[in-house]
């Protein structure tokens, strides 16, 4: 017997595979693990499908995303830039606010306002700016409370910095506005 036999024996799994980096477990009562935590799949195969059709979704979305922002010109872009900052625009510069753009990361930045403006997906929810945080949630505000955020903090990266980590910092600054 094999050391990995054994150490899965001892620990009751009885068979384990991994899925596009995730690694799923069938243990002795039949209950199916990902990546060590308990799931509702009644099989390995079940989990495994599930699996790939996440990754696909996200895989899709990806695409999606990327070959609207690939499909704006980079002249569009490279004037939206020198619209609202007065330094040497690059192919590089150019790459990253695409990047930035599609990112749905938090930010102030006129320029990448700008070019999700040009997105017709960026606009799904009427009069709220959505966003993406460090941490995976996602926060959606007014346009109101983005305008304010704007108006106080453009020159606050610091700020922006924290309020970009989780949802926890950014509820916070909104909070204090509020105060």
């Amino acid at each position: 017997m094999y050391f990995r036999q054994f150490k899965r024996a001892l620990s009751g799994i009885v068979e384990s595979t991994k899925c596009y980096g995730q690694k799923i477990d069938e243990h002795e009562d039949g209950s199916i693990y990902i990546d060590n935590e308990k799931t509702n799949f009644s099989s390995l195969e079940e989990a495994r499908l599930h699996i790939k059709q996440s990754h696909y979704a996200t895989y899709l979305e990806e695409q999606v995303k990327k070959e609207i922002y690939e499909e704006i010109s980079e002249n569009k872009i490279a004037d939206i830039i020198s619209k609202y900052h007065d330094i040497k625009i690059t192919d590089t510069l150019i790459e990253s606010y695409i990047d930035l753009a599609s990112s749905k990361l938090f930010s102030l930045d006129p320029v990448v306002e700008e070019i999700r403006k040009l997105n017709k997906f960026e606009t799904i929810v009427e009069n709220k700016h959505l966003f993406k945080l460090e941490d995976g949630s996602m926060v959606a505000v007014s346009k109101q409370t983005h305008q304010t955020l704007k108006d106080l903090f453009s020159a606050h990266t610091d700020v922006i910095d924290h309020m970009r980590q989780t949802k926890e910092n950014f509820v916070k600054v909104i909070q204090k506005l509020g105060d």
